[in-house]
């Protein structure tokens, strides 16, 4: 069995969602004309809760379990549920980088709202009692917002764990999965390329959450800024390469070889930018095409290894050990796959690559990407 025992002291879990839907104000977005209403903090938590578990439209477009939103998941809560993390691999989670939860297209309230996530999150019990460290933040952000940059520095004064920005521009022709952005172009518009000064200013990582399909859009980015370091979120989400997803997308054997070869071509292109890295997460999001449900659609450990395994090993090819990240993408991918499922997955498909690799995957390109304090050190 492959062990990080002796590599690394401990993993480092670059993509970790906290969230509490009683509190967080993404939990009113998909409300948008009546969160903009003073009258809406005096809604009792229960009716809250029901307007949530109501509409799940969002949610089932991403593929995820609407209940993963109906309820806090806080450090605690993702302890208890890495807890069986060290018996897999032989070391536990030593450090999360939270990964914002704005869950919605951008809109007037997005920059207020997205300090208050951080303040929120910053909050919380990390670091003690068992629980893991919080190396960093990934706070929302829109940069083609005249708001942004003022924004992101009031953030920054408030907490130094804000180590980079998170923009999701995903937009698909299918109508049955989530758009985030409906424009195209977005990435080389005046407004964006005006806004993104800021992230390069504060020398901070762009993370960019797209489907396979915009990965050339994002190539023409890393060109122009090429001093700044961006992170490709979820292997370049190749929406569909498993199995059928939406309405209409990766129905036939042969539409799902296009979208494979498709996204092998795009991760070789964007390899070529050294400024460029991949978040190796997402693992068992349901956007993949693992099934048509929302949970339960990966029969285990070895299942999965299957059928990541030649997307992983394609993205660590090309991109090589030095670029490499983990993330767990939890809670989201928990419905098919617990934390320990997905680390034994990747494990068995990257072990014998060598400890170098196993080392940097784990622990040490996030540390060096987020300024993170080294476990042991």
């Amino acid at each position: 069995m492959v062990t990080l025992s002796g590599v690394i002291p401990g993993i480092v879990d670059a993509h970790v969602h906290f969230y509490d839907p009683m509190q967080s104000t993404w939990a009113l977005s998909r409300f948008a004309r009546v969160a903009t209403m003073p009258l809406v903090n005096r809604f009792p938590r229960p009716a809250l809760w029901l307007s949530g578990m109501i509409s799940q439209r969002a949610e089932l477009r991403m593929m995820i379990d609407p209940s993963i939103t109906a309820s806090a998941y806080e450090p605690r809560q993702y302890a208890a549920e890495a807890e069986n993390v060290s018996s897999v691999c032989g070391v536990g989670i030593d450090t999360v980088v939270n990964m914002e939860s704005h869950w919605s297209a951008a809109g007037p309230s997005a920059v207020s709202s997205s300090f208050a996530e951080t303040r929120y999150v910053a909050g919380l019990p990390f670091g003690h009692s068992g629980l893991p460290a919080l190396g960093g933040l990934v706070v929302t952000g829109d940069p083609s917002d005249p708001e942004f940059g003022a924004g992101l520095a009031d953030q920054l004064r408030y907490t130094e764990l804000v180590r980079g920005v998170r923009f999701k521009w995903a937009r698909h022709f299918d109508s049955q999965v989530s758009t985030w952005r409906r424009p195209s172009g977005i990435l080389s518009s005046a407004d964006f390329l005006r806004g993104f000064e800021s992230i390069v200013e504060h020398e901070l990582v762009f993370h960019s959450l797209s489907y396979s399909h915009q990965l050339g859009e994002l190539d023409l980015l890393a060109r122009r800024f090429p001093e700044t370091t961006i992170v490709v979120e979820h292997l370049g989400l190749p929406v569909g390469v498993f199995g059928p997803v939406g309405g209409q997308t990766g129905r036939t054997a042969a539409a799902r070889a296009e979208i494979l070869n498709l996204w092998r071509e795009r991760m070789s292109m964007l390899a070529a930018r050294p400024n460029i890295s991949v978040k190796i997460s997402g693992l068992a999001i349901g956007l993949l095409g693992y099934g048509r449900e929302t949970s339960d659609n990966i029969g285990g450990r070895d299942i999965l290894a299957d059928m990541i395994g030649p997307l992983v090993l394609h993205v660590v090819d090309q991109f090589g050990p030095e670029r490499v990240i983990f993330g767990s993408d939890m809670p989201i991918d928990r419905p098919n796959a617990s934390i320990d499922t997905v680390i034994g997955a990747l494990l068995d498909v990257v072990g014998e690559r060598g400890d170098h690799l196993l080392a940097n995957l784990f622990a040490r390109n996030a540390q060096r990407l987020y300024g993170l304090e080294v476990a042991g050190a």
